[in-house]
């Protein structure tokens, strides 16, 4: 709890909390996770191991009983554009850091049950929520978009060498809490706010089948993930303003993830040093996507908000890979295509939302070296050239909007026992 005895105003608190952008969906949704995923497109379901298997595919962790930790750095820049004019837009860093331990069973559970972690921690914010005003043009998609904690867990099961299953969670930051604003026993006007941080929390679960060492087909879900924000604020301040003054509903939906269902698969010649080509779908169900903020302070007569009237959407992936060895180093060149379109609807009465379909491509290159692995990756999200047609005074207005997302990652995996679990 935060207690703030000075004179503030609370129409001034309502300014600070309320401000001209927002923040939708996670850095994961957008960039994926670690430097190998981004670099291949997010192609990585079926090939992906350790604490990128947490989220890529929970069961591909089953097959990797190694000990694994592993730290990275994820940058974002968002390049805008609307009528003509750059759209200033806050950039997206954030450390990643994850572990895969395998459970220390015997008999028959022996390297067959591993537990993974991977996080997600943005520098400077638990949960950031900047939110428009209605009507107001925004990119709802990408503006300010990888600004909150991610925590997943996965708990995999090696069936056999041929099969892996994996479930866990992913877990998004939130915040409720409230603020009070009244006259205390001096006559001064004081603000009193309470807020508690907590967790939403989203299933996923995973299937890798490997019917040759040299293909793949994986199956994977993830829940709703969605990082919500609720702080009312009540003001009462007596004899100075003795009109009451309406509950502020300050709440909204800061970050969301859609649920999704994915499916991929691989496959390489019989050569150890062959090139991987990955290549799948997501289906993702944007149609649930929320109003981004409630109505507050408004008439019980009036017309309720309408609808985002988003609609489910298919992605597809390619990724490609191919180990060089030289001598005791190995190199990874990488590689990745993504065509992911919009949900957003053309067209609408009250929301402005600016977003259209991204072609992704995304380059790479990883080292191992012994027990060290670093992944280099970068990817740039071209969006198509966008058109919306929205009203102000009863007259027509075209806004022109495009641009670009590029991303840069960096990651370093220590492997002390390098054992992949192989049919």
């Amino acid at each position: 709890m935060v207690r703030c005895p000075n004179a503030l105003s609370p129409w001034v608190l309502l300014l600070v909390l309320v401000d001209s952008r927002m923040a939708h969906a996670s850095v994961l949704d957008l960039f994926g996770y670690g430097a190998r995923g981004l670099s291949m497109a997010g192609a990585a379901a079926t090939t992906a191991r350790g604490p990128a298997a947490v989220y890529y595919n929970p069961g591909a962790l089953a097959f990797d009983a190694r000990n694994t930790f592993e730290l990275g750095y994820v940058q974002g820049h968002f390049d805008l554009e609307l009528n003509g004019a750059s759209r200033s837009t806050r950039e997206a860093p954030s450390a990643i850091l994850g572990f895969g331990i395998p459970l220390p069973l015997g008999g028959a559970l022996k390297d067959r049950l591993i537990l993974g972690s991977a996080f997600v921690l943005p520098f400077g914010s638990i949960l950031h929520a900047d939110i428009a005003r209605p009507g107001e043009p925004s990119f709802v998609l990408l503006e300010n978009r990888a600004q909150t904690v991610s925590l997943q867990l996965a708990l995999a099961l090696r069936l056999s060498d041929r099969v892996g299953l994996g479930f866990g969670f992913i877990a998004l930051a939130e915040l409720n809490g409230d603020i009070d604003v009244r006259q205390n026993e001096t006559g001064r006007i004081g603000s009193t706010v309470n807020d508690e941080l907590l967790a939403d929390y989203a299933p996923t679960f995973g299937v890798l089948l490997r019917p040759t060492r040299e293909t793949g087909l994986a199956l994977n879900f993830r829940g709703e993930s969605m990082a919500t924000f609720a702080l009312p604020l009540k003001a009462n301040l007596g004899d100075s303003f003795p009109l009451p003054i309406p509950l502020l509903d300050i709440s909204g939906v800061a970050q969301y993830d859609p649920r999704q269902l994915g499916v991929e698969v691989s496959g390489r010649p019989p050569s150890a040093t062959a090139l991987t080509v990955a290549a799948g779908f997501t289906y993702k169900q944007w149609s649930r996507f929320p109003n981004v903020i409630a109505y507050s302070a408004v008439p019980e007569t009036d017309a309720p908000q309408p609808a985002p009237n988003f609609h489910d959407t298919v992605v597809f992936r390619v990724g490609t890979e191919r180990p060089i060895e030289l001598g005791p180093l190995i190199l990874k060149p990488r590689a990745g295509l993504a065509y992911e379109p919009t949900p957003a609807p053309g067209r609408t009465s009250l929301h402005a939302y600016l977003d259209s379909d991204r072609l992704v491509a995304a380059l790479g290159l990883g080292f191992t070296f012994g027990a060290l692995r670093l992944d280099l990756g970068a990817q740039i999200q071209r969006l198509s050239d966008g058109r919306l047609e929205t009203q102000a005074n009863d007259l027509p207005i075209t806004h022109r909007f495009g641009g670009d997302v590029v991303a840069w990652a960096i990651d370093l995996e220590v492997c002390p026992n390098l054992q992949e679990v192989r049919p």
